[in-house]
């Protein structure tokens, strides 16, 4: 503030930047975002294996040994972003050793989150820690019509790579699926248990 030669009024400095018009005015910087969400394809019809109804639990591991795994999972609609509650969310992936599959399915909430007590899978070296997820919408367990959208979900390396001792390689970057967000439930310790979540869309 200044006051000027013919006067004690105080006189403000305008900002140069609103000396600029609109089209000179830099941008604002985009909020950052958080992690993308992982895409569903549509499978081909009766391409998805039939399921079981004991197979609707939400414990799919049972007592098979293995590095715990709660594996979070919400399915929101691609074009509107709105949940998708009512679908069918089946996983499938190796157990522990590497040699069986373990396999479940449960039914999205209201606000589309359906959740697993599992173990971190197994794999065969140089390949991926990977989840096949299939969402069914549409009377799949009644046997009516349904359309399935499916895709892989992958443990990121950094964690997989201290749970099985293999030499751990870049995350995937696929077209289709994603790759989750874990995070141990104790930091000291790995083995103790892993909390995986990610969000998948479908119907794009």
């Amino acid at each position: 503030m200044r006051n000027e030669e013919t006067g004690g009024t105080p006189v403000i400095n305008r900002c140069a930047s609103l000396d600029r018009t609109p089209a000179d005015r830099p941008l604002p910087r985009p909020a950052q975002r958080g992690p993308q969400h992982a895409r569903l394809i549509r499978a081909e019809p009766g391409g998805a294996q039939p399921l079981p109804l004991e197979l609707v639990r939400r414990d799919v591991a049972g007592d098979r040994p293995g590095v715990p795994l709660m594996l979070r999972v919400r399915v929101l609609e691609a074009l509107t972003g709105t949940p998708v509650g009512g679908a069918v969310l089946d996983i499938r992936h190796r157990d522990a050793t590497g040699d069986g599959e373990l396999r479940g399915a449960q039914v999205t909430g209201a606000e589309g989150y359906a959740e697993f007590r599992t173990v971190h899978p197994g794999r065969e070296a140089g390949t991926p820690v990977t989840i096949l997820a299939e969402v069914h919408v549409g009377g799949y367990l009644a046997g009516g019509r349904s359309v399935t959208y499916a895709g892989p979900l992958f443990v990121p390396e950094q964690i997989a790579g201290q749970i099985d001792g293999q030499v751990a390689a870049e995350d995937p970057r696929p077209d289709t699926g994603g790759v989750l967000h874990v995070v141990p439930r104790d930091r000291f310790d790995l083995k103790a248990g892993l909390l995986g979540t990610i969000t998948v869309t479908i119907g794009e």
